[in-house]
């Protein structure tokens, strides 16, 4: 494949030099705001992938998850409700209640810090920008790894709107509509809603259960104010509210070799999982991830002569039951179920220079804000003589703030040093109390209440980049920039080691990278390249905490790594009607020093064992990852009609550590998705129609895989799905 992807992309070199493009025709310029003001993507020294609306409606993105096929070097899986994304090699497989993922999500100014919270639908929106990289000075908020920035559209000047509905196979609808109303002179809203329903992707064949999993029940709301108070002065006031009631991206299924004895498939016999069709599960579990957000975003921007400044609050109000058959099997082997609340506060404020002097500089101050309740119950009433058990429940107080500074000087014509810092101080306090729920709570576990903890952690995370204009389309760059993931908890707390020793240390990623933007004939090409290595300390690693039917996972600081990387990300406009994009990762991972464990499946039955994982690659980080599309517009007299058509691709790459034949299944093949979409949109355009098709091979791939007790449990993929949508504008 990897020679594949190299002769495609020499291919493509090649026919751009014999392609003629008009003179008059170039490639848009891409705005970002991934350094907290206004820039072209081409003069920011650090890599970022941005996805305009179009980019996410050609695609099919509808949520951040989805990103993995745009974005090579982007792995997301997600178990149950819960999100695992990784970028680069970096992510977090287990953020439950007291941890927090490597990789920051934020919707708009607003820090999404649960894992099970940024699974959400998308709509309305005006960009996606991925960060890669530790984003320590200005997205200081647990951005070991990168950030992904989803901003929705704002308000405009002018009354106008849309209405979208869509059919697919599945039974998949999708009605959505935004209306745009300037009140007054100064004054506007704009509202959008997004209703989303789908059938399973897959049926349950356990009369016990429910009948179908991974269907998708989702509502979403955003109402947004703009109040331009003066001149200079602008208020903007956004209200986001969703809701579900679902399975949606949960259709588990044990794949556990036949030779290995196991008894989770009950009254289905031990040849199920084996012998299960695609689109085919068996669980005893009759319930649904039923949850919702409120949250809301309030910022004022006022322009002084010589600096910007602005005010961000932001709160959040989060509720979610959800679960997942953790054993995969028919029987309850190892049912868990999570109810999850958490409410959240942030204020940020920012000066921001805006002159056209040789510096420009930023200045900081950031306070964050989060209370969680979180409780797992496992129902093991099958194996166990009846026995359901709760690992306690759980409060956890995270308060955070930190101040920061970038300055850009601008040492020459050509040459710019830029130079960042930000103080960070965390503290968490956790507190765990029995149950309240007519359940067991089972110390050997390690869940042993009442108990109180709580620990501090601070950091000063400092970047450094130069960047120099070789001429006026092409800058090359050297960044170094530290990365920090604050420390935490496990649920349940680990309280039989001392207490000094229960908390976590946060996770330290130190980044150097040489990059190249630029753009070349006659501004028809675009390239960036970048070439990276990681220091990456402390790693916050989860693995199997024992071999019992109730047996838990935890989470500690058992590791460090290396990381060296390539990116490239090329748009060419080969002809007036034609634009093919392309991009690649290259990853060489390693662990320094990890004492891990291992699942092993054997005749003998399921066990765990000690695995020095020194000298492995990485978990969930494919060596090579790679993404293309070609867009091809026909000029109708009456219209367009737009060809699209995407292919990405990502290698082999392990869930968790194989020790041997048996454990194969923790390892994901390689896989690729194929995507195209053709619209018609007539000369007025005021409609769009369109075809649409994602993973049109039906390639076969998991979200997840993890190896427990009672076996090797997968969560499947989307299959492929397709449909028609129409839009209408006004």
């Amino acid at each position: 494949m990897k020679k594949v992807a190299h002769k495609l992309l020499a291919g493509l070199v090649t026919l751009g030099i014999a392609q003629a493009v008009s003179a008059e025709n170039v490639l848009e310029e891409i705005v970002v705001t991934a350094q907290k003001r206004s820039e072209s993507l081409q003069d920011v020294p650090i890599a970022v992938s941005a996805y305009s609306s179009e980019d996410i409606l050609n695609q099919g993105i509808n949520g951040a998850q989805a990103l993995q096929a745009l974005t090579p070097g982007l792995v997301y899986n997600n178990t149950g409700a819960t999100a695992q994304p990784y970028l680069r090699g970096v992510g977090t497989r287990l953020a439950q209640n007291g941890l927090e993922l490597s990789i920051a999500t934020y919707a708009d100014d607003r820090y999404i810090s649960k894992s099970t919270s940024v699974l959400f639908e998308l709509a309305d929106i005006e960009r996606i920008e991925v960060l890669k990289g530790p984003q320590g000075t200005l997205y200081g908020r647990n951005s070991t790894g990168g950030a992904i920035r989803i901003i929705s559209k704002g308000v405009e000047d002018e009354f106008g709107g849309s209405v979208k509905a869509s059919l697919g196979n599945y039974g998949a609808t999708t009605l959505s509509g935004t209306i745009n109303v300037p009140l007054s002179d100064d004054f506007g809203m704009r509202l959008t809603a997004i209703t989303k329903e789908r059938d399973g992707y897959a049926d349950n064949v356990n009369p016990e259960g429910r009948d179908e999993w991974d269907d998708l029940d989702f509502q979403a709301y955003r109402a947004k104010f703009r109040w331009d108070m003066s001149d200079n002065a602008t208020a903007n006031l956004t209200l986001d509210y969703w809701q579900r009631d679902d399975l949606a991206g949960v259709e588990n299924v044990n794949i556990t070799p036949a030779s290995v004895p196991v008894s989770n498939n009950g009254p289905f016999g031990s040849s199920l999982p084996q012998t299960m069709k695609k689109g085919k599960l068996a669980s005893a579990i009759n319930d649904t991830n039923d949850g919702s957000e409120f949250s809301g975003q309030l910022r004022f921007d006022i322009a002084f002569e010589s600096f910007d400044f602005s005010s961000i609050t932001t709160w959040n109000d989060f509720e979610l039951d959800w679960l997942g058959d953790a054993d995969g099997g028919s029987i309850k082997h190892l049912d868990a179920f999570v109810i999850e609340d958490a409410s959240g506060y942030s204020q940020e404020f920012q000066l921001v220079s805006n002159n056209e002097g040789p510096v420009n500089w930023i200045l900081g101050a950031y306070f964050f804000e989060d209370d969680s309740d979180y409780e797992l119950w496992v129902d093991i009433s099958d194996v166990a003589a009846g026995l359901t058990f709760s690992q306690s429940a759980q409060t956890t107080k995270t308060t955070s703030w930190a101040v920061f500074s970038q300055l850009k000087w601008e040492l020459g014509e050509d040459l710019n040093l830029t130079v960042g810092a930000r103080f960070t101080e965390d503290e968490k306090e956790v507190e765990a109390q029995a149950s309240e729920l007519p359940f067991l709570v089972l110390p050997v576990l390690g869940a042993v209440v009442p108990v109180e903890l709580d620990d501090s952690w601070s950091e000063f995370t400092p970047s450094i980049s130069v960047d120099y204009n070789v001429n006026d389309d092409v800058m090359l760059y050297a960044t170094y920039s530290r990365g920090f993931k604050s420390g935490g908890f496990n649920y349940p707390v680990v309280t039989s080691l001392p207490p000094a020793e229960s908390a976590l240390d946060p996770e330290l990623l130190d980044m150097y990278e040489l990059g190249m933007k630029g753009e070349f004939m006659n501004s028809t090409l675009r390239v960036n390249a970048s070439l990276y290595y990681y220091d990456y300390q402390d790693l916050q690693v989860t693995r199997a905490a024992g071999d019992g039917p109730g047996a838990a996972v935890t989470t500690e600081n058992a590791a460090d790594a290396t990381i060296t990387g390539f990116d490239l990300d090329v748009v060419w406009l080969a002809t007036d009607a034609m634009t093919i994009t392309a991009g690649l990762n290259i990853l060489d991972t390693e662990y320094e020093d990890y004492q891990a464990s291992a699942r092993v499946y054997s005749p003998a039955g399921p066990s765990t064992i000690g695995f020095d994982a020194s000298g492995e690659d990485m978990l969930r980080a494919p060596e090579f990852s790679s993404f293309i599309s070609v867009e091809y517009v026909i000029s109708l007299s009456s219209g367009e009609l737009p060809i699209y058509l995407s292919y990405s691709h990502k290698d082999d790459y392990d869930f968790d550590f194989v020790y041997d034949s048996f454990s194969d299944g923790l390892t994901q093949d390689a896989y690729g998705l194929l995507s195209a979409r053709i619209s018609y949109t007539p000369e007025d355009g005021n409609w769009t129609l369109g075809v649409f098709g994602n993973n049109l091979t039906d390639e076969d791939y998991n979200d997840d895989s993890v190896g427990n007790p009672p076996g090797i449990r997968v969560n499947r993929g989307v299959p492929r799905v397709y449909g028609v949508d129409l839009t209408y504008n006004f």
